[in-house]
């Protein structure tokens, strides 16, 4: 028999024994940063827009100079000349004067605003009349507004995103300190395990989660290392587990976890570590294995991969994402259970839905943990709390979306 933890509990003891481990310092160049954990802030080193530059084609003013102007009767500027994009401007303009100006040019010394070019005519006698005031300040962007020299730009642990690196590009930083991906390998077991290449025989199953796995790992930020299919012998998977340990941040073991007589990897994490719970109260992924090697998790995942899936979700991808000092994003949509939903297993379970057309009712995808192509078919799954018995049709739900 397992004695099994609660799904906080089991997350307790991955913070207490994993939670301080973070992967160190790594520099990439920008075209290699999105997605990954900023490790410490950026802060800008100049000002940017390093010049005052207007936002719209048209004329660069003194905004006095043009109160109280309309169609009717236009304020009558002298015109000093144009200002090409990307020169900057010997230029400058005293009251009673003005330039043309093109979006994102600087703007010349002493103006204070712009207008645009629909609201001013040029009748080809050296002036340029204004048909509508503008204020102070008013279509221009001054020199730091965006960014001034020590405003920290991204924060540490902040994932890059597309915004990001066009902020960093702006400032011209193309090396970018991030956190290093942590690197895990993943042990599929079992004398049945195939590779996906490969026709099956008999009762032979081709490797689903170790493709599946490394899949996942990418998804939240880590780096996995495909260490191939281990017979169920102990001897050969206590041999890839002292090879592949040295080389990784966490260590995943697919399959060999329940209480069979042939399930070894508690045995082997017990041999080489300690074996921190083997089971969890949580349906599916009950018998799942976490340890400590030298100081490294240990994860024995069932078999199947559905239960192998949500095991990671719940545990795994929490401990890769503490790794690089962030959180896991889980997205949420509120939803209407349109069946009864019963549970009696006393566990926590997670139930996969399809959320139907009309964007709220959901419905259980009938699936079963050794299945995974119904999966797909899943747009999330809800949870049934430990201590209920299922949920009613009709009652609200929040379905945490895949």
């Amino acid at each position: 028999m397992l004695t099994v933890k609660s799904s906080e509990e089991t997350l307790e003891i991955c913070r207490k024994e994993f939670g301080d481990i973070r992967t160190p310092c790594e520099t990439v160049p920008l075209k290699s940063a999105l997605g990954r954990a900023v490790f410490e802030d950026i802060a800008a080193d100049q000002y940017i827009p390093g010049f005052n530059r207007t936002t719209v084609d048209g004329l660069a003013v003194i905004a006095a100079d043009t109160f109280g102007s309309s169609d009717t009767i236009p304020a009558q500027l002298v015109f000093k000349g144009d200002i090409p994009m990307g020169v900057k401007s010997s230029i400058c303009i005293a009251s009673g004067e003005c330039t043309s100006i093109s979006t994102g040019g600087e703007l010349p010394q002493g103006a204070d605003a712009a207008v645009m070019v629909e609201n001013t005519e040029d009748f080809g006698d050296g002036f340029r009349y204004i048909l509508k005031p503008v204020a102070p300040g008013e279509n221009i962007v001054r020199k730091g507004d965006d960014v001034c020299p020590g405003k920290p730009v991204i924060k540490q642990s902040v994932r890059i995103n597309a915004k990001d690196i066009g902020a960093l590009a702006a400032l011209g930083i193309t090396d970018v300190p991030v956190y290093k991906k942590p690197v895990v390998a993943i042990i599929s077991t079992g004398d049945e395990i195939i590779p996906a290449d490969k026709t099956p025989e008999g009762a032979q199953m081709r490797d689903v989660n170790s493709h599946m796995i490394a899949a996942a790992v990418k998804n939240c930020g880590g780096e996995p290392l495909t260490a191939g299919i281990v017979k169920d012998d102990e001897e050969a998977l206590s041999a890839a587990v002292t090879d592949f340990l040295p080389k990784c941040d966490i260590l995943i073991i697919s399959g060999g976890s329940s209480a069979g007589e042939r399930d070894i990897t508690a045995k082997i994490i017990n041999r080489l570590g300690k074996v921190l719970l083997h089971g969890i109260a949580v349906k599916p992924g009950k018998p799942t294995v976490i340890g400590n090697i030298s100081g490294k998790p240990v994860f024995g995942l069932p078999g199947h991969p559905v239960s192998a899936w949500f095991v990671f979700q719940l545990f795994v991808r929490p401990l890769i994402c503490s790794m690089n000092a962030t959180e896991p994003v889980q997205h949420t949509r509120p939803g209407i259970l349109g069946i009864n939903l019963p549970s009696n297993h006393g566990r926590e379970e997670y139930v996969p839905v399809k959320i139907q057309k009309d964007g709220l009712t959901v419905l259980p995808v009938p699936i079963k943990s050794g299945l995974i192509t119904l999966l797909t078919q899943a747009d999330g799954f809800v949870k049934i709390e430990r201590n209920r018995e299922g949920l009613a049709k009709n009652e609200e739900v929040t379905v945490y979306l895949f």
